[in-house]
């Protein structure tokens, strides 16, 4: 007879990439509209990108549907694209990096320094409770921008303590190729 683990916590199965997209925020952008009914110039929110225009069309919004919007500004991009210029520089220059994306080098190095991460436990039979970390999502839905600044100085941290003694978190933002006062403060 075969034992199984069971996890005390964590997803119950995987879902499909529609089902994904589905719970997919749609990023919109406010612009000045002409409202075809009454001809006032006003405030309409409008798809950010092919890629929000395609969540609508999946889910057949169309016009004069009335949905239910939670708006929130979103987080700044610049702080992202710094992120994973870091990722592209670190697997250019460490070798334990060699040969990974930016993104699978920034969720390793999130794993070593055990910033951002959440642990799910395990029992599993003849060897009992097993502790398993999980990097938390750095994506602007899911991660504020106070828990990223966190994030950011935890991998420089890291990276400083591990691989680059003598640089500062400065020195490494600097490398990462942004133009100094791109990323506000």
């Amino acid at each position: 007879m075969a034992s199984t683990a069971t996890a005390t916590t964590g997803t119950a199965g995987a879902k499909s990439p529609a089902k994904k997209r589905a719970a997919r925020p749609i990023y919109m952008v406010w612009r000045r509209v002409i409202d075809e009914q009454t001809g006032e110039l006003r405030m309409g929110l409008c798809a950010d990108s092919s890629i929000d225009q395609f969540l609508c069309r999946e889910r057949e919004y169309r016009a004069g549907d009335q949905v239910r919007c939670e708006i929130k500004k979103a987080r700044n991009v610049k702080f992202h694209r710094l992120v994973h210029a870091l990722g592209r520089m670190v697997s250019e220059q460490v070798d334990k990096f060699h040969g990974l994306d930016a993104h699978t080098t920034i969720k390793k190095l999130q794993l070593d320094a055990s910033v951002c991460c959440t642990y799910e436990a395990f029992d599993i039979p003849d060897l009992g409770r097993v502790m398993r970390q999980i990097p938390e999502s750095i994506s602007f839905d899911y991660m504020t921008e106070e828990r990223f600044r966190e994030f950011w100085r935890g991998i420089c941290q890291h990276l400083i303590e591990k691989y680059w003694p003598g640089l500062t978190e400065e020195a490494i933002e600097q490398m990462t190729g942004l133009m100094p006062g791109e990323r506000e403060q």
